[in-house]
């Protein structure tokens, strides 16, 4: 990896460019993350830290770190947030409620609050369809070039379906398990992949 001191702009799973002044690592061949913090703020006694992280699940590259000021609590909260969570309005709530409403805070440590057994479910899931495109020899993804940028849009595609539909089983109760819902995202990437031009 080469150190880039004055570098403008990443571009990133989507296409877009987060602008930064600091110091990013160029990318070369494999895959090399950049986390930078966007925001801080001190909230009803604890620290939110809002952060740029390309090295989240597909369709986060946001996520919000909650933790108490005072230095004898002993808590952290950590959450990405997904596709059109990622509004800093939406994010901040989270980070207000989390500070302020000790139950929510306590279910999410638990991990059974909502958005963390989603997140349980969705994360692993994702990845497994991320290293799926990034095995296969019908893909260049996930170095970006005009042959792979459809296949990531493909990936992102996909992703945002599984999210919604785990999002469902965990909110509304659908009667579906998350495993049959991933092996139906995999069977149509690899159908995409099959009908691919060589």
């Amino acid at each position: 990896m080469i150190p880039v001191i004055n570098c403008v702009a990443l571009i990133n799973r989507d296409g877009g460019s987060h602008c930064s002044s600091e110091r990013i690592w160029v990318i070369t061949r494999g895959t090399t993350y950049v986390r930078e913090t966007i925001e801080e703020r001190a909230v009803n006694g604890c620290k939110a830290t809002l952060v740029f992280d390309t090295g989240g699940p597909v369709g986060s590259d946001h996520l919000i770190i909650v933790k108490p000021i005072d230095t004898e609590a002993d808590w952290l909260i950590n959450r990405w947030f997904y596709f059109d969570e990622q509004t800093e309005a939406y994010m901040w709530n989270f980070s207000e409620k989390v500070c302020s409403d000790e139950r929510y805070r306590q279910r999410s440590l638990d991990e059974t609050a909502d958005w963390k057994r989603v997140a349980d479910l969705y994360e692993p899931l994702a990845r497994r369809l991320y290293q799926e495109l990034s095995r296969s020899e019908r893909s260049d993804f996930p170095i970006m070039n005009d042959s792979s940028r459809a296949d990531s849009e493909k990936l992102e595609s996909l992703c945002e379906e599984l999210f919604e539909e785990v999002k469902a089983i965990v909110r509304q109760g659908k009667d579906q398990h998350p495993e049959a819902i991933y092996d139906e995202k995999k069977a149509e990437l690899q159908q995409w992949l099959g009908d691919k031009p060589t």
